[in-house]
């Protein structure tokens, strides 16, 4: 299950501050004083964290699915069928929709995750979509250690001194993603000058209302993260993260208004003025 959150990255005593809030903290199992491993691509802008050592064989699949006899039970035919090594599965309904997920380690294996993919898209109309949300390219090498620390108003965060000034400057932002299966944070870093967007929005009970929201957010925004937590919540509310690419918010917000999936949309700018 991920969940997502947003922090703005503060310039503190010895390196940059990014808060962990009660969500992500929670979803990790995170506590004040733990110490947490993480690593990086030279030149990338994504921080990788874990308490736990991951190889670079681990993907994760969550399919989205009309709610019909035998979707789910097909998907888990197709991995079972490959032989591949399920770490972690789950399922769970979203009105008509049922989306299924599935944490793999194909080490050894002489399938790939795309061979899974292939699969996937050729079970038929069932599927509404299929997504590999992340993959993991790179083992962690666990070349720096963090601690979770907690400040006077008991708020938690990770200090890190090694990030560069051009990746968490001022105005800059993180958006962190949070596996709980896996005990993985990815934080990505957004200079400013991007134009870095949070959607939250209530979908009605009404069959491809999920689809629906994920096609309409796509025209105008590249979309990076997507929180399936706040299914437990309140029923039909998501929280989306991505970078405007075209047109304005009030495009976007007006197109939303007029879809009869949408119940209520709101959207907002990190970090620059919409």
């Amino acid at each position: 299950m991920i969940v997502c959150g947003h922090s703005k990255v503060g310039a503190t005593e010895g390196g940059w501050r990014i808060t962990i809030d009660e969500k992500i903290a929670g979803a990790l199992n995170l506590f004040p004083g733990q110490n947490i491993f993480g690593g990086s691509t030279e030149g990338s802008t994504r921080l990788s964290v874990s308490t736990l050592q991951l190889n670079p064989h681990v993907s994760y699949f969550r399919v989205f699915m009309e709610d019909v006899m035998g979707s789910l039970a097909s998907i888990a035919e197709l991995f079972s069928f490959r032989s591949v090594n399920v770490l972690s599965s789950g399922a769970f309904g979203l009105g008509n929709i049922w989306v299924s997920e599935y944490i793999a380690d194909f080490k050894g294996m002489d399938v790939t995750a795309d061979d899974i993919v292939n699969d996937i898209q050729g079970l038929g109309g069932f599927v509404t979509s299929r997504e590999i949300t992340e993959f993991f390219p790179q083992a962690f090498e666990l070349e720096s250690t963090y601690e979770i620390q907690v400040d006077d108003h008991g708020e938690m965060y990770l200090l890190l001194p090694k990030i560069a000034a051009s990746v968490a400057g001022k105005g800059s932002y993180s958006i962190l993603k949070a596996w709980a299966d896996i005990q993985a944070l990815f934080i990505d870093f957004f200079p400013s000058g991007i134009k870095l967007v949070q959607i939250s929005a209530m979908l009605n009970d009404i069959p491809g209302a999920l689809n629906r929201l994920a096609s309409l957010i796509g025209t105008q925004v590249n979309m990076h993260a997507i929180d399936a937590q706040h299914h437990e919540e309140a029923t039909g509310l998501w929280i989306a993260y991505g970078v405007l690419e075209i047109g304005s918010l009030e495009e976007l917000a007006s197109r939303a208004e007029s879809a009869p999936e949408i119940l209520k949309f709101d959207v907002k700018p990190l970090g620059w003025t919409g």
